[in-house]
C-alpha cells in the first residue's frame, strides 16, 4: 500500500509539522511497498487530486481508467489525461531539427534563411510544444522583429512552411501561420537595367581597379559573363570550362530535358581565354574562377567583394551584379519576337515570374495595349461636324461622343470653348 505525503521545501511555513501535513502546496511524494518492492518517489505534482490518481495507477496499473480523454489528434485512439499523446506532440526544438533534416536537399542560401528565421522564432516562443503555438504568438513575434515588410513576408512564408510540415507529421492540427496576414501594398524595389554608357564604365573599371593583372582579368571576364549570360553570381563563381562547347555557352537543362544554350560572344570568349588559373589550383583546373578548394559560400563571398570594388571604381549609381539579369531580360523583350518564355528560359525562372517583373519593359506588350486603347476610343459611334456650326473651330482635330460626353481634340483652349458653346 502506498502513502502520500508532502516533502516540504525549506521556505514552507509548515515544515515543522512534518510530512503528514498535507494542506500546503509543497511537492507530493509517495512511499510504500508493492509486491515486496519498496517504492519511494515523487509524483511530480503539487495537486492532491492528481496525486491520488497517480498513486492509484501505481498500485493498480491493470485497472481500467475512466478519467482519461482521447488524444487531441484526429484519428488517434490513444487516451491521455489531457492534450496529445507522446506520439503526436513535439517540442519546438525537436520539430525545427526534424524540419531542417527533411529539407537537406535545399540550396545553401535557402537553408541558411530557414535556420536564421526559425532560430529567432524559437528564442521568442521559448520551450513549448508545437501544438501550443497560436497565431497570437506569431503576431507578437512580428511586433518585436525590427525588419522591413519585405523581409517579414519571406520569414512568414518560412513559418508557414514549417507549420505545414508539422501538420503533415501530425504534431499539430492546424497551421497558425496561415491566418497571419501578409503585409499589404509591399512593392519590391525596381531595378533599372543598365544603359550602354554604364556598361562601358563598368568594363573600364575592370582595367583600373586593384593592383594586379590577375584581379583585373578575372573581373573583366566575370562582368562579361554577367552581361552576356545573365547568370547569378553563385553560378558565375562556379562556372566550369565544360560549359563552353562549339562556340556556345550551355546554361542549364530544363525540366523537359531541353538544353538552354546561348551563342558565345566574341568579347566574352576573348576574356575567358586569358583568365589566369585560380590561385591554389593544381594542374588542369575545371573552373574558371575557383580552384575547387573551400566552400562555394566562401567563394561567392570573395567574388561579391571583387564585384563591389569594380562597381565602386566605375561610379555607376546602385550598381549590382543582379542588374545584368534585368538588362538582358529587357533587351530580349525589346527585340521583335522576344517573349516572356524566352526570358524565362534564359534567366532560369518561370514565365509567370518573368511576366510579373518584366512586363513593363515589353515593347510588344506596350504596343498591343496602345492599339487596344486606340480601337476602343479612336472610333466613335456618333460624330458631329463642327465645321458646319462654327468657322472658329478650324484647329479642332475631331469631335465625338464617348460615354455620353463630347470628345474634343484641339490645341487651342479658345477654340475648344467656342465649340462647346455651339454644341450646347
Amino acid at each position: 500500500m502506498l502513502n502520500i505525503y508532502r516533502r516540504h521545501v525549506k521556505t514552507c511555513l509548515h515544515r515543522s509539522e512534518g510530512a503528514r501535513y498535507l494542506k500546503c502546496s509543497c511537492p507530493i511524494w509517495v512511499i510504500g511497498e508493492i509486491n515486496g518492492k519498496t517504492i519511494r518517489r515523487t509524483l511530480k505534482t503539487r495537486d492532491m487530486q492528481r496525486a491520488i490518481r497517480l498513486a492509484e495507477r501505481i498500485e493498480r496499473p491493470s485497472v481500467e481508467r475512466f478519467d482519461l480523454l482521447p488524444c487531441a489528434q484526429l484519428g488517434c485512439n490513444e487516451r491521455v489525461e489531457r492534450g496529445r499523446c507522446s506520439q503526436h506532440q513535439r517540442g519546438i526544438a525537436d520539430a525545427i531539427g526534424a524540419f531542417h533534416a527533411a529539407k537537406a536537399d535545399l540550396s545553401e542560401g535557402t537553408k541558411r534563411n530557414n535556420r536564421r528565421a526559425l532560430r529567432v522564432f524559437q528564442e521568442h516562443v521559448g520551450d513549448v510544444a508545437v501544438h501550443e503555438i497560436q497565431a497570437e504568438k506569431i503576431d507578437a513575434f512580428r511586433s518585436v522583429r525590427g525588419i522591413s515588410a519585405n523581409t517579414w513576408t519571406k520569414e512568414l512564408q518560412i513559418l508557414r512552411n514549417f507549420f505545414k510540415f508539422c501538420v503533415q507529421r501530425k504534431w499539430t492540427s492546424e497551421n497558425p501561420a496561415v491566418v497571419v496576414l501578409m503585409p499589404k501594398n509591399v512593392k519590391p524595389t525596381d531595378k533599372e537595367p543598365y544603359n550602354p554608357n554604364e556598361i562601358v564604365k563598368i568594363l573600364a573599371a575592370c582595367d583600373t581597379f586593384g593592383q594586379q593583372a590577375y584581379e583585373r582579368l578575372r573581373a573583366r571576364a566575370m562582368v562579361l559573363l554577367f552581361r552576356h549570360t545573365a547568370l547569378r553570381i553563385s553560378d558565375v563563381a562556379t562556372f566550369s570550362r565544360d560549359r563552353i562547347r562549339n562556340g556556345e555557352v550551355y546554361l542549364r537543362t530544363l525540366k523537359n530535358g531541353k538544353v538552354v544554350k546561348l551563342p558565345l560572344h566574341p568579347e566574352l570568349k576573348k576574356a575567358l581565354d586569358v583568365v589566369p588559373l585560380p590561385r591554389g589550383a593544381t594542374g588542369a583546373c575545371r573552373y574558371y574562377f575557383w580552384s575547387g578548394n573551400g566552400t562555394t559560400r566562401a567563394l561567392t563571398r570573395d567574388i561579391t567583394r571583387t564585384m563591389k570594388a569594380v562597381f565602386k571604381e566605375s561610379a555607376v549609381p546602385q550598381a549590382h551584379s543582379h542588374r545584368f539579369r534585368h538588362t538582358l531580360a529587357t533587351e530580349i523583350l525589346g527585340v521583335p519576337g522576344g517573349t516572356f518564355e524566352d526570358v524565362a528560359d534564359v534567366l532560369g525562372i518561370s514565365p509567370s515570374i518573368a511576366r510579373k517583373h518584366y512586363a513593363k519593359w515589353s515593347r510588344q506588350r506596350q504596343d498591343r495595349v496602345s492599339k487596344v486603347m486606340q480601337s476602343v476610343f479612336g472610333s466613335s459611334p456618333r460624330t458631329t461636324d463642327v465645321h458646319e456650326k462654327s468657322e472658329s473651330a478650324n484647329n479642332v482635330e475631331s469631335v465625338g461622343w464617348i460615354g455620353g460626353r463630347h470628345g474634343i481634340r484641339t490645341h487651342d483652349p479658345g477654340v475648344a470653348n467656342a465649340v462647346l458653346s455651339q454644341l450646347s
